[in-house]
């Protein structure tokens, strides 16, 4: 527990009025579920662009990633091409596609183009659950930071962040979500390069740090990742950023496939900066502090006891904002596959006003539900993160990426990709130990992959009519 100026206090708590403030203002117009869940599709390229990037960058971009290069060095700043990557494929194959069908939730469109319920509902389940392990890394990256900040148990700080990130995700919904992450996306970016310069000042300069990494442990300024190991980190967000429910609900949010391009070059601007300031953080702060107890603690301990306490009260609501902007997304992904995709099929002629009632319901029980394993000993918070991105690559990204491009992919080849996916990975994890060292995500998504395209073969098509809103007119005898 570090010595905390007045400042901290006031800029955090009134950041938290802010993002409250931009709920109740963004909720006063969703009269439907659709506009709650959509923004009305109403979002432009600048903000849905700030949106797409703040809801990538985590906890485990601000805590985990910097916790990562405390502990081991530069090398680990290669898994940001593998993330970019597939930004590129969803930006080309993807993106404009998605938004351009007009749909409301992630699973709406495995309903409509493998036409199939079953689908629909199991893609709503593997959603929810993969969040809820992503939503344990928000939490403990919350924990970690508020009980640095005031000391209190990390279980009282991961629940005052969800309690305010419920706050206007309840009320605002996605529009709220999206202005609340412009904000956070441009506090995020500026804090952070801000605070780089002056952090180096602090450790002597970027040579004197150089020097002392390097005779501290060489492999800090090295490769203490090899190449197998920095080709399956890259693969396991690449993968699942190229098809993540998260951001394609917010392509929902987007006025047109024109708007969908522009917002992800924006995206690439803000984590651009945010790669290279967490990256040099993390250097910095190791030379500063070289024994930690934690990496994940870095960031805090950096905004708290390195920089002025104008900037470093900035810069800690710049890593509580990355966790609420993703909390907040998740929540909407999550609780709109219940009230609309689960409860939609087993309740057909539900009302507008039932599923909304419903999907506050969902949004408390799903923010609090992941809360109790957070108490738990994990493992650190980026590695979470990663688990995550694996398991949603393995079950989404051939049903989303083939599905939208080749008009072949059947519900039978949909629904064997998902679960051999998803089987595929726990059994690569938890059974095999992870064989040869490759990350579970490149045995996932290849079954997955292997399993849409010879069953869809062997299998009969979708009807022409679940194929027009991602193809256009299909002739009448399309076999």
């Amino acid at each position: 527990m570090f010595e905390i100026s007045p400042e901290f206090y006031y800029v955090i708590i009134g950041y938290f009025i802010m993002v409250a403030a931009i709920g109740l203002w963004a909720g006063k117009n969703n009269k439907t579920s659709e506009s709650h869940l959509t923004a009305g599709r109403s979002i432009g390229a600048l903000v849905g662009g700030a949106a797409l990037a703040a809801t990538q960058m985590s906890a485990g971009t601000f805590v985990g990633t910097m916790g990562v290069h405390y502990l081991t060095g530069a090398s680990y700043i290669w898994f940001w091409p593998g993330l970019w990557a597939g930004w590129i494929v969803s930006a080309v194959w993807v993106a404009p596609k998605f938004q351009k069908f007009k749909g409301v939730t992630v699973p709406e469109y495995i309903e409509v183009r493998y036409n199939s319920k079953t689908a629909k509902v199991i893609a709503a389940v593997l959603i929810i659950v993969a969040y809820s392990v992503y939503l344990i890394a928000q939490y403990v990256a919350g924990g970690i930071v508020m009980q640095t900040i005031f000391g209190i148990p990390m279980f009282w700080g991961a629940f005052i962040t969800i309690a305010v990130t419920m706050v206007y995700t309840l009320k605002g919904g996605m529009k709220a979500t999206a202005y609340s992450d412009f904000v956070q996306a441009l506090i995020m970016a500026g804090c952070f390069l801000a605070a780089i310069p002056l952090l180096f000042s602090q450790a002597g300069g970027f040579n004197f740090v150089g020097n002392f990494l390097t005779d501290l442990d060489s492999s800090l300024t090295g490769w203490h990742y090899g190449f197998k190991d920095l080709i399956g980190f890259g693969a396991a967000f690449g993968f699942s950023m190229a098809i993540a429910p998260y951001e394609l609900a917010r392509l929902y949010t987007l006025k047109n496939t024109k708007t969908v391009r522009l917002a992800i070059g924006f995206s690439f601007v803000f984590q651009v900066i945010v790669a290279l300031a967490v990256t040099l953080g993390g250097l910095g702060m190791r030379s500063l502090f070289p024994v930690l107890q934690t990496g994940d603690s870095a960031s805090s301990i950096m905004a708290i006891n390195v920089l002025p306490p104008i900037v470093g009260a900035l810069l800690m609501v710049a890593i509580l904002a990355s966790i609420m902007s993703t909390v907040s997304g998740v929540l909407i992904v999550s609780s709109s596959g219940i009230s609309h995709d689960i409860f939609g099929v087993l309740k057909p002629n539900a009302t507008d006003a039932q599923k909304m009632k419903l999907n506050r319901i969902a949004v408390v029980i799903l923010a609090f539900i992941p809360l109790f394993f957070s108490l738990r000993p994990f493992d650190m918070v980026q590695f979470i993160v990663m688990a995550q991105a694996s398991m949603v690559a393995s079950f989404f990204f051939a049903i989303v990426l083939f599905g939208l491009n080749w008009k072949r992919a059947s519900t039978a080849g949909a629904l064997s990709a998902m679960i051999g996916g998803v089987i595929t990975v726990l059994i690569w994890l938890f059974v095999l130990d992870k064989p040869y060292d490759i990350n579970e995500v490149i045995p996932g998504v290849l079954v997955s992959t292997i399993l849409l395209i010879v069953v869809s073969l062997f299998t009969k098509p979708v009807p022409k009519e679940s194929l027009e809103p991602f193809f256009g007119k299909q002739p009448e005898n399309l076999k």
